[in-house]
Protein backbone atom coordinates (compact mmCIF):
# COMPACT_ATOMS: atom_id res chain seq x y z
CA UNK A 1 0.00 0.00 0.00
CA UNK A 2 3.06 2.41 0.77
CA UNK A 3 4.57 1.36 -2.14
CA UNK A 4 1.38 2.22 -4.08
CA UNK A 5 1.15 5.61 -2.43
CA UNK A 6 4.28 6.71 -2.96
CA UNK A 7 4.20 5.93 -6.95
CA UNK A 8 0.98 8.07 -7.21
CA UNK A 9 2.66 11.16 -5.94
CA UNK A 10 5.77 11.07 -7.73
CA UNK A 11 3.37 10.40 -11.14
CA UNK A 12 1.67 13.39 -10.12
CA UNK A 13 4.78 15.53 -9.18
CA UNK A 14 6.45 14.39 -12.24
CA UNK A 15 3.33 15.98 -14.35
CA UNK A 16 3.73 19.12 -12.54
CA UNK A 17 0.03 19.32 -11.60
CA UNK A 18 -1.44 18.81 -8.79
CA UNK A 19 -0.10 20.90 -5.93
CA UNK A 20 0.32 17.63 -3.44
CA UNK A 21 2.18 19.25 -0.32
CA UNK A 22 -1.18 22.03 -0.71
CA UNK A 23 -3.60 19.41 -0.40
CA UNK A 24 -1.96 17.48 2.34
CA UNK A 25 -2.20 20.66 4.50
CA UNK A 26 -5.11 21.68 4.03
CA UNK A 27 -6.32 18.04 4.79
CA UNK A 28 -4.68 17.91 7.95
CA UNK A 29 -5.02 22.05 9.25
CA UNK A 30 -8.83 20.57 8.50
CA UNK A 31 -8.33 17.30 10.63
CA UNK A 32 -6.54 18.45 13.78
CA UNK A 33 -8.47 22.04 14.41
CA UNK A 34 -11.65 21.34 16.72
CA UNK A 35 -14.82 20.41 15.46
CA UNK A 36 -17.89 18.29 16.29
CA UNK A 37 -16.71 15.07 15.18
CA UNK A 38 -13.28 15.45 17.18
CA UNK A 39 -15.69 17.07 20.26
CA UNK A 40 -17.76 13.95 20.02
CA UNK A 41 -14.61 11.71 19.75
CA UNK A 42 -12.95 13.48 22.83
CA UNK A 43 -16.21 13.09 24.96
CA UNK A 44 -17.05 9.77 23.98
CA UNK A 45 -13.33 8.58 25.18
CA UNK A 46 -13.74 10.64 28.10
CA UNK A 47 -16.43 9.05 29.14
CA UNK A 48 -16.41 5.39 27.64
CA UNK A 49 -12.73 5.09 27.14
CA UNK A 50 -11.17 3.94 23.32
CA UNK A 51 -13.05 0.81 23.34
CA UNK A 52 -15.74 2.58 24.18
CA UNK A 53 -15.67 4.89 21.41
CA UNK A 54 -14.51 2.75 18.79
CA UNK A 55 -18.19 2.44 17.77
CA UNK A 56 -18.60 6.48 17.27
CA UNK A 57 -15.06 6.03 15.50
CA UNK A 58 -15.76 3.71 13.00
CA UNK A 59 -19.26 5.18 12.33
CA UNK A 60 -18.29 8.84 11.85
CA UNK A 61 -15.32 7.73 9.66
CA UNK A 62 -17.08 5.53 7.48
CA UNK A 63 -19.91 8.46 6.94
CA UNK A 64 -16.46 10.91 6.15
CA UNK A 65 -15.42 7.84 3.15
CA UNK A 66 -18.51 8.11 1.40
CA UNK A 67 -18.97 11.63 1.76
CA UNK A 68 -15.30 12.40 0.55
CA UNK A 69 -16.54 9.77 -2.41
CA UNK A 70 -19.66 11.22 -3.29
CA UNK A 71 -17.99 15.23 -2.85
CA UNK A 72 -15.18 13.61 -5.78
CA UNK A 73 -17.82 11.76 -8.00
CA UNK A 74 -20.03 14.01 -8.05
CA UNK A 75 -18.23 17.06 -7.91
CA UNK A 76 -20.22 19.05 -10.07
CA UNK A 77 -23.50 18.24 -9.69
CA UNK A 78 -22.73 19.02 -5.72
CA UNK A 79 -21.19 22.27 -6.29
CA UNK A 80 -24.51 23.73 -8.34
CA UNK A 81 -26.76 22.19 -5.88
CA UNK A 82 -24.99 22.83 -2.04
CA UNK A 83 -25.32 26.48 -2.24
CA UNK A 84 -29.12 26.13 -2.38
CA UNK A 85 -28.99 23.05 0.08
CA UNK A 86 -26.57 25.39 2.96
CA UNK A 87 -29.07 27.38 4.11
CA UNK A 88 -30.90 24.66 5.30
CA UNK A 89 -28.44 21.68 5.83
CA UNK A 90 -26.77 24.44 8.31
CA UNK A 91 -29.70 24.73 10.27
CA UNK A 92 -30.44 21.44 10.78
CA UNK A 93 -26.79 20.64 11.93
CA UNK A 94 -26.83 23.09 13.81
CA UNK A 95 -29.65 22.15 15.29
CA UNK A 96 -28.08 18.66 15.72
CA UNK A 97 -25.35 20.07 17.68
CA UNK A 98 -27.64 21.91 20.52
CA UNK A 99 -29.18 18.10 20.86
CA UNK A 100 -25.59 17.02 21.36
CA UNK A 101 -24.44 19.43 23.28
CA UNK A 102 -28.05 19.50 25.78
CA UNK A 103 -27.17 15.46 25.92
CA UNK A 104 -23.55 15.59 26.80
CA UNK A 105 -24.63 18.65 29.79
CA UNK A 106 -27.79 16.42 30.91
CA UNK A 107 -25.24 12.75 30.94
CA UNK A 108 -23.04 14.84 32.95
CA UNK A 109 -25.13 15.26 35.64
CA UNK A 110 -25.73 11.43 35.68
CA UNK A 111 -23.29 8.69 37.13
CA UNK A 112 -21.07 7.04 34.56
CA UNK A 113 -23.07 5.22 32.23
CA UNK A 114 -22.80 1.59 31.28
CA UNK A 115 -24.14 2.59 27.88
CA UNK A 116 -23.31 5.23 25.34
CA UNK A 117 -25.70 7.65 24.66
CA UNK A 118 -27.16 7.38 20.95
CA UNK A 119 -24.87 9.80 19.50
CA UNK A 120 -21.83 8.12 20.49
CA UNK A 121 -22.45 4.85 18.58
CA UNK A 122 -21.76 3.91 15.36
CA UNK A 123 -24.81 4.99 13.52
CA UNK A 124 -24.35 7.70 15.86
CA UNK A 125 -21.47 8.89 14.05
CA UNK A 126 -22.48 8.29 10.51
CA UNK A 127 -25.13 10.94 11.33
CA UNK A 128 -23.20 13.14 12.76
CA UNK A 129 -21.13 13.45 9.78
CA UNK A 130 -23.97 13.57 7.79
CA UNK A 131 -24.95 16.46 9.05
CA UNK A 132 -21.56 18.14 9.41
CA UNK A 133 -21.47 20.91 7.20
CA UNK A 134 -17.44 21.48 7.94
CA UNK A 135 -16.35 18.28 6.41
CA UNK A 136 -18.68 18.81 3.65
CA UNK A 137 -17.63 22.06 3.07
CA UNK A 138 -13.75 20.51 3.10
CA UNK A 139 -14.75 17.55 0.61
CA UNK A 140 -16.13 19.72 -2.33
CA UNK A 141 -13.30 22.23 -1.87
CA UNK A 142 -10.28 19.19 -1.61
CA UNK A 143 -11.86 18.25 -4.54
CA UNK A 144 -12.70 21.45 -6.94
CA UNK A 145 -9.89 23.19 -6.15
CA UNK A 146 -6.85 19.98 -5.80
CA UNK A 147 -8.39 16.71 -7.55
CA UNK A 148 -10.75 17.15 -9.91
CA UNK A 149 -9.12 19.94 -12.11
CA UNK A 150 -6.45 17.48 -12.96
CA UNK A 151 -7.94 14.15 -12.69
CA UNK A 152 -11.78 12.90 -13.22
CA UNK A 153 -10.88 9.14 -12.88
CA UNK A 154 -12.39 7.04 -10.70
CA UNK A 155 -9.41 5.50 -8.92
CA UNK A 156 -7.75 8.63 -8.23
CA UNK A 157 -10.88 10.05 -6.99
CA UNK A 158 -11.01 6.74 -4.55
CA UNK A 159 -7.54 7.26 -3.76
CA UNK A 160 -7.37 10.59 -2.51
CA UNK A 161 -11.02 9.74 -0.51
CA UNK A 162 -8.87 7.05 1.45
CA UNK A 163 -5.56 9.27 1.81
CA UNK A 164 -7.91 11.65 3.59
CA UNK A 165 -9.59 9.38 5.46
CA UNK A 166 -6.40 8.03 6.60
CA UNK A 167 -5.50 11.74 7.92
CA UNK A 168 -8.70 12.06 9.35
CA UNK A 169 -8.85 9.61 11.07
CA UNK A 170 -5.62 9.92 12.52
CA UNK A 171 -6.47 13.13 13.43
CA UNK A 172 -9.71 12.64 15.28
CA UNK A 173 -7.62 10.18 16.90
CA UNK A 174 -5.53 12.07 18.61
CA UNK A 175 -8.68 13.53 20.31
CA UNK A 176 -9.84 10.22 21.40
CA UNK A 177 -6.66 9.39 22.92
CA UNK A 178 -6.47 12.72 24.74
CA UNK A 179 -9.79 11.96 25.94
CA UNK A 180 -9.16 8.43 27.08
CA UNK A 181 -6.07 9.96 28.87
CA UNK A 182 -8.45 12.46 31.12
CA UNK A 183 -11.32 9.52 31.41
CA UNK A 184 -10.48 9.38 35.35
CA UNK A 185 -10.07 13.28 35.61
CA UNK A 186 -13.39 13.45 33.85
CA UNK A 187 -15.21 10.98 35.85
CA UNK A 188 -14.15 12.70 38.94
CA UNK A 189 -15.91 16.29 37.21
CA UNK A 190 -18.04 15.15 35.10
CA UNK A 191 -20.36 17.74 35.32
CA UNK A 192 -17.97 20.83 35.15
CA UNK A 193 -15.82 19.08 32.23
CA UNK A 194 -20.01 18.42 30.42
CA UNK A 195 -20.94 21.65 30.73
CA UNK A 196 -17.00 22.56 29.28
CA UNK A 197 -17.86 20.11 26.20
CA UNK A 198 -21.60 21.23 25.38
CA UNK A 199 -20.78 24.99 25.12
CA UNK A 200 -17.91 23.61 22.99
CA UNK A 201 -20.75 22.34 20.98
CA UNK A 202 -22.51 25.26 21.02
CA UNK A 203 -19.59 27.21 19.75
CA UNK A 204 -19.91 24.72 16.90
CA UNK A 205 -23.14 25.33 16.33
CA UNK A 206 -23.40 28.88 16.38
CA UNK A 207 -19.85 28.53 14.03
CA UNK A 208 -22.49 26.60 11.50
CA UNK A 209 -24.84 28.97 11.25
CA UNK A 210 -23.01 32.42 10.72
Amino acid sequence: ACCVIMYKVMHWRRNDTMDISALLIYVLIQGITPGPSNFMALYTSATLGIRGARGYLFGTMSGFFVKMLLCGLLNIALASLVPGLVPILKWVGAAYLVYLAVSIFLSGKKEQPEKPMVAATFMGGILLQALNMKSWIMGLTLFSLYVVPYTTKMLDILFWSVITLAIMFSCTLIWAVFGNSIKNVYAKYRLPLSIGMSLLLLYSAVKAVL
